[in-house]
């Protein structure tokens, strides 16, 4: 037994260890919170787990992942930037949203409903948590290749973001998931940055976006609700019962919580307690201290993940641990932000901490491939150091 737990560790042997420090305690938490919120579901009633049930996907789906990252962590890198490889993930993905389009869900009631979900083998996927991972690879590759300008200007460009994040924002307003479609701007923004895309082209992305957001916002019920509701709140009013029952849960947490599985909300007062609004739940239990250690948890990682990115060994490992860490960033951002009233409701899990197998699997997954990157750059590092104590370099 200690000869495995020894090579276990023994695999993440130079591994970045404030990065898995950070997700293995907020894998932690969302394992006591899930377990809470989740104890009182629905969707226990039918299985003979009962009250065990989500916390028991939770695990799953965390133990499923962990095996992913450690599968990932020791593949090189390089491989995702074969053309076949990250653009054939982006097709079969992409293929996979666009099911969503066309396959109906529907309600008890037999209405329709939004679908975000395909089933493969009695399991269902959120085919946008892998679209993303598929995207961040493509993106790297066409824009880390363009060196000299080549495919960071004119036609080359509009190309790549054509048939990278455009295709997808489109499929996605079409679901409508305007949550990812903020995530997938974002991401889109900061690899453009990161890869040294001529200001120009640059400038007009940024000068558009507010373009877009307006014109979504005359034209979409839902967008043009959701933000009259967020008005609303910051005004005195209500933000809508969700983020009201959020508020109440977080205010009632005070500095030190009401204690570990004691929450209020998980007693179907907060609806998703175990999904998109755990950090309410977590925040009622743990208090202060528990809320401000989530923040300090998730600004370690994106610390980590930037390291990463600033000593990756080339462009296409700068690029993609940038898109990788900034993805998850947003994520976290948008939720913390969503949870507490200071940004519309859009549905988006917290990294590490909420309920979702899909988007847990994309997490862990998303760590694997920087830690892939960190071992890369510490090989280079060592190389280096050992060419310019030859006299191979100045």
């Amino acid at each position: 037994m200690q000869r495995s737990i020894r090579e276990v560790i023994g695999t993440f042997e130079g591994a970045d260890r404030w990065l898995l420090i950070s997700t293995g305690l907020l894998l932690f938490l969302g394992v006591f919170e899930v377990y809470g919120a989740g104890s009182y579901n629905r969707q226990g009633l039918s299985s003979p787990l009962g009250e065990h049930f989500i916390v028991f996907k939770h695990l799953l789906m965390i133990g499923l992942g962990g095996a992913l990252l450690l599968v990932l962590s020791h593949i090189d890198y390089h491989v995702w930037r074969h053309p076949w490889i990250n653009r054939g993930a982006l097709g079969g993905t992409y293929m996979l949203v666009a099911l969503t389009l066309v396959v109906g869900r529907h309600d008890s009631a037999g209405n329709d409903e939004i679908n975000r979900w395909v089933g493969i083998g009695g399991f269902s996927i959120q085919p946008v948590e892998m679209a993303k991972l598929a995207l961040v690879m493509f993106m790297a590759e066409r824009l880390a290749a363009g060196r000299g300008g080549v495919r960071n200007t004119g036609r080359p460009l509009l190309m790549t973001l054509a048939a990278g994040p455009l295709l997808l924002m489109m499929m996605l307003a079409l679901q409508p998931n305007y949550g990812n479609v903020m995530v997938v701007a974002g991401v889109t923004v900061l690899m453009l940055f990161v890869t040294a895309t001529a200001d120009r082209y640059l400038r007009w992305v940024l000068l558009g976006a507010p373009v877009v957001g307006v014109l979504a916002y005359v034209t979409v019920p839902k967008i043009l609700h959701r933000v009259n509701q967020q008005f609303s709140g910051l005004q005195g009013g209500s933000f809508g019962h969700q983020v009201d029952q959020s508020l109440i849960g977080l205010g009632a947490g005070g500095p030190r919580g009401l204690g570990v599985g004691q929450s209020h909300n998980k007693f179907s007062f907060l609806p998703e307690a175990h999904t998109d609004f755990i950090y309410s739940v977590l925040g009622e239990e743990m208090g202060l201290a528990g809320s401000l250690g989530v923040i300090v948890l998730l600004m370690v990682f994106v610390w980590r993940g930037l390291v990463i990115a600033q000593r990756a060994p080339d462009p296409f490992g700068r690029a993609l641990a940038s898109g990788l860490t900034g993805g998850l960033a947003i994520y976290g951002i948008t939720n913390l932000a969503m949870v507490t009233g200071l940004f519309p409701v859009v549905g988006v899990p917290l990294p590490f901490v909420s309920f979702g197998g899909t988007a847990m699997l994309a997490s862990l997954a998303s760590i694997g491939l920087l830690l892939s990157i960190d071992r890369a750059s510490q090989s280079y590092q060592i190389c280096k150091r050992r060419w310019t104590r030859g006299g191979g370099v100045a």
